[in-house]
Formats: structure tokens, sequence, C-alpha cells
């Protein structure tokens, strides 16, 4: 039995067998699926526009059939065609591709994570095609969104120390596992003892920028590079130690 069609967006491909590929879609019913594409890699004309249709970052009208973890596709057509990036554009939509299939795992639902990868993908569109750093206020904030929505949520409001609210003032230590806390003082965990604040796992933030970061004020330099170092940190975790290649090919870019 075929499911009713699905608004989604193509993550990933892989080769499968002679002619067919895997596709990893991110679906808005369905969050994220993984689907067999018959004879993509044929020769006749129907491969070669199953081919044109299954491209990322267009938004894409897919059915399939199967019970099991691995579905069979059933049809697909473009309901939105994707955006004109340039090189870094591109190479920072490739990332947030990366990080979903590193990150958002099948059997996961979250409803709202289909329109704020919609909106980062046309955010990305949308900036300076000459300026590549206007690029990383649409990724910092699908990151941070991204984490929130998995449940690791990282906390610029309060000191996780005290408990006290960040001081535009004050200077903070903020690190991957324990979140902010205050730099004049001995961060502490949650058994009251001492947290190491090594280069590795922690980095000095600005009160000022973690209040811009709260409102989601990138217009200042220092703040996106801030936000740069804490997503970083807060990523870490939930990476494995492996690096993403995406992220390699975006800073050559």
């Amino acid at each position: 039995m075929s499911t009713p069609l699905q608004r989604c967006f193509l993550l990933h491909q892989r080769a499968y067998r002679e002619t067919s590929v895997i596709v990893d879609l991110l679906c808005e019913s369905e969050g994220r699926v993984s689907v067999v594409c018959k004879g993509v890699r044929g020769s006749g004309n129907k491969s070669a526009s199953l081919r044109s249709v299954l491209q990322p970052f267009a938004m894409l009208a897919v059915q399939w059939s199967g019970k099991s973890s691995l579905k069979s596709l059933r049809s697909a057509e473009v309901l939105e065609q994707a955006p004109w990036l340039s090189q870094h554009q591109l190479y920072a939509a490739l990332y947030l591709n990366e990080l979903l299939m590193r990150l958002f795992q099948q059997g996961e639902l979250h409803a709202d994570l289909f329109q704020h990868y919609h909106s980062a993908i046309a955010d990305l569109s949308r900036s300076d095609a000459a300026d590549r750093s206007s690029t990383e206020i649409p990724l910092r904030r699908f990151e941070f969104t991204l984490l929130a929505t998995l449940g690791f949520e990282v906390d610029l409001f309060y000191d996780s120390s005290s408990g006290e609210p960040v001081l535009a003032d004050k200077s903070y230590h903020f690190h991957g596992e324990f979140g902010l806390s205050n730099i004049e003082n001995a961060s502490l965990d949650s058994d009251g003892q001492a947290i190491p604040q090594s280069k590795k796992n922690s980095v000095p933030i600005l009160g000022q920028h973690i209040l811009a970061l709260q409102q989601q004020d990138y217009s200042d330099d220092a703040v996106r590079r801030a936000a740069k170092k804490i997503i970083r940190l807060a990523l870490a975790p939930h990476l494995g130690g492996r690096p993403l290649k995406s992220r390699e090919l975006y800073a050559r870019a």
C-alpha cells in the first residue's frame, strides 16, 4: 500500500545495486525516510527524468510504499525548484544536509524541522553571494534550532554554575557539556566539582555577545565569531568525533 504524497527534501543519495539509488529524505509528515529508487542510474529517458527530479534543495512531492525501514519509491515530482546557490552557499547548504544526516535519526518526528530547513535554504540563497560571512547567519540559526528541536538546546540565558542570568558586563566560559559559567568564578558541575577550562572543551565569551545571541542579533562580526565557537563545542558531543566533510569544503571555498 502506498503512502499519500509527502512534501520532502532530498538530503543524501547513494548507489544501490546495479541501477538504483537509496535516497534519504527529510519529510514534512514522516521525519527522515530512506527510499529505494529503482532504475535511476539506467540509460533510458525515464531514468534521466527521475534523476532530474531527485535533486537536493528542491521541494519534492514523493510517494512510496513498504512497511520496513527501507521504502520503495512510487512517484516523485518537483513542487518547488531548488534555488540558485553560489559555491559557498552550496557548500553551506550541503553542510546542513550532512548535519541532519548525522543528528536526525530515522524514526524521529519533529514537525517544525521541515519548515526550519526550508527557511534556512531560502535564507542561504538570499544571502550575499559575494560575501561569504553573510551565509553564517542562516547557518547559526539553523544549528541552534536543530539542537533545540532534538532536545539538546544550548542555554544562552543562565550561568550553569550559579543559575543567575547572563549579564552584559561579565565574561563567561562556554563549555560543550556544562554550558555557560562566569569566568571570574570557579566553574562547577552539578556535583560541585571544578570543570577544567581547557581550550579543547571551552571558550571565553563576552556577556554582551551572549545577550546579542539571545536576540538572534548577528549584525556584529564579533557576535558571529562567538556563535561559531559556541556551536562547534555544542555540536561536538553529538558528532562522535568524526569530522563533517562539508565543513571542510566550506572552509576551503
